[in-house]
């Protein structure tokens, strides 16, 4: 699991760990983990349910894959479970945004998601899952964040297509698309953007969302956008794009 030190990462792996007490280990990766708690041999064992194991690693590395696949070589392991929810979140647009700003958004929200599955596709037990956490900013274009909007769209359409081409190795592809998460790259994006209307926009209950988003994996479902933010999605996607993004634009 990919981007697992806090937000919606930290709660999948808790709720990963109650759903499927038969998993032998959790893996947290995180870039922010030191390197005391990122060792190979660092683990938190729980009473009950699956070890955690912690690995720190940077989505955005040009060599996250092949790092990835060597981890999981090494320890002989398989995969039941593969959670992509690592993203990297600017506000700026074309004519203020640094290059290097927009280049960290690609490369961490589709060339390390691509990269991972990629490296670990003949990786998993039979009936393997894989989640991709994209947003529901996929299907609204939003001025300011144009980059990231556009990889999140990426990740929806890129699953979709993925989800068939994997059905043959018996791994089935849920997509699953959060609202406002209050995360440390929001609140960023809030601060640069000082957006009122961000603000004042509702919060996603992470519980909720990803226990929706696992028990739609174990039943095989394609997509899933819970609660409210789910009538907003189906909204977005009835109204024509150029008028979403001059409703979406953040200030």
């Amino acid at each position: 699991m990919t981007g697992a030190s806090r937000g919606i990462g930290a709660v999948f792996a808790d709720k990963l760990g109650q759903l499927r007490p038969d998993l032998d280990e959790i893996w947290c990766i995180s870039r922010s983990y030191n390197d005391d708690s990122s060792s190979e041999a660092a683990e938190h064992s729980r009473t009950q349910g699956p070890r955690l194991r912690y690995l720190r690693l940077d989505q955005s590395d040009d060599d996250f894959g092949d790092k990835l696949r060597n981890r999981v070589e090494r320890l002989h392991a398989t995969i039941v479970y593969l959670i992509l929810n690592a993203a990297y979140a600017n506000y700026g647009d074309v004519n203020t945004q640094d290059f290097s700003r927009a280049d960290q958004m690609i490369q961490t929200n589709i060339r390390g998601t691509v990269a991972a599955v990629y490296s670990l596709n003949d990786l998993f037990e039979e009936d393997g899952h894989i989640i991709l956490v994209s947003s529901i900013s996929a299907v609204a274009p939003t001025p300011g964040l144009a980059v990231y909007t556009a990889s999140k769209a990426f990740i929806r359409y890129w699953g979709i297509s993925l989800r068939d081409e994997l059905k043959p190795n018996g791994v089935t592809v849920t997509i699953c698309y959060p609202g406002k998460v209050t995360t440390k790259a929001l609140r960023g994006v809030v601060k640069q953007a000082k957006s009122v209307k961000l603000r004042l926009m509702p919060e996603q209950n992470l519980n909720y969302l990803v226990e929706r988003t696992l028990r739609a994996a174990e039943s095989g479902r394609a997509e899933v956008a819970p609660g409210l933010y789910g009538l907003v999605m189906a909204l977005f996607k009835a109204v024509p794009k150029r008028v979403v993004a001059r409703f979406a634009r953040l200030v």
